[in-house]
């Protein structure tokens, strides 16, 4: 596993101190506007929901997902979940009522916060969930869950061809992830080589972890091969390093030389056929001369 506390070179600390002050006071500001929504609807004596009809909720195949339920509660009543798709009860209140484990409620009582949550999110998991309250009549409103596939990306790839004793650099971004993976490992063929470091190898990451750098100094022979990228919960990509003995190969090297060649070439038939005509003229004159 990667270290996570890691800062990206040539990041700003002050940049990043501000932005997450400023995150910070966004979460809290609508942490705010919640408990005071939640107070005026009781106070006016009506249950209602404070998020919105229709939300939509977009997370990746094999992670987490959290579909939003906050409402107001002026009489004592019960926060249900229903998969629509095939009506299945999966929650009454605190409690699941799926088979599925993977289900549950997050709740937090004074924002009136019933979320339902989704470990380990596969694509069968998206359509339409109802998040209902007893009230009389009932009250309900629809959340829709969409399951995106996170991949990996070697800006690289599919080849790469570099000098030996050159430096061999692989960066690997992560697309359509919606949240940071556990690790991110990568392979030299088979072998994962995150900590060989005695073999040149430093792999670092961003502190947000959606992208991951793989470092080879002064690149040997044994460098070359196959590198796969490989993040946790995100489909791997992979590149072919082609590590370069010399300068540059013999074709790579002159890139010219065959096309000098076909001019020499060219030039020396040119010269051959008009020496080839003056011989015919001079055999020519010389006949008529004795006709």
């Amino acid at each position: 596993m990667l270290a996570r506390n890691g800062r990206k070179k040539g990041s700003n600390p002050d940049e990043d101190y501000f932005k997450s002050l400023s995150q910070r006071s966004t979460l809290l500001s609508e942490e705010s506007e919640h408990r005071a929504a939640h107070r005026n609807a009781i106070a006016n004596g009506e249950s209602r929901f404070l998020t919105k009809n229709s939300t939509r909720v977009v997370s990746q195949k094999g992670g987490l997902a959290i579909l939003p339920c906050s409402v107001a509660l002026s009489a004592p009543a019960t926060v249900s979940w229903f998969r629509r798709k095939d009506f299945q009860l999966l929650t009454v209140g605190l409690l699941t009522y799926s088979s599925d484990d993977r289900f549950q409620v997050e709740h937090t009582r004074h924002l009136g916060n019933w979320a339902l949550r989704i470990k380990s999110c596969r694509k069968e998991d998206e359509g339409h969930y109802e998040c209902q309250i007893s009230t009389h009549p009932p009250q309900s409103i629809f959340v829709e869950l969409r399951i995106v596939e996170a991949v990996a990306e070697i800006i690289e790839a599919p080849d790469l061809h570099i000098n030996e004793g050159s430096t061999l650099r692989l960066e690997c971004k992560l697309k359509r992830a919606t949240e940071s993976p556990l690790y991110v490992f990568w392979y030299h063929d088979a072998r994962m080589v995150n900590y060989d470091y005695d073999d040149g190898v430093f792999v670092s990451e961003d502190k947000h972890a959606t992208s991951s750098v793989l470092t080879v100094r002064n690149a040997t022979i044994r460098h070359g091969g196959n590198y796969t990228c490989s993040p946790a919960n995100a489909k791997q990509a992979s590149v072919i390093v082609h590590v370069l003995k010399g300068e540059k190969p013999a074709a790579m090297q002159h890139p010219n030389k065959s096309m000098d060649h076909l001019v020499n070439f060219a030039t020396s038939s040119s010269c051959c056929i008009h020496l080839h005509i003056f011989i015919i003229l001079l055999v020519r004159i010389f006949t008529l001369n004795i006709e």
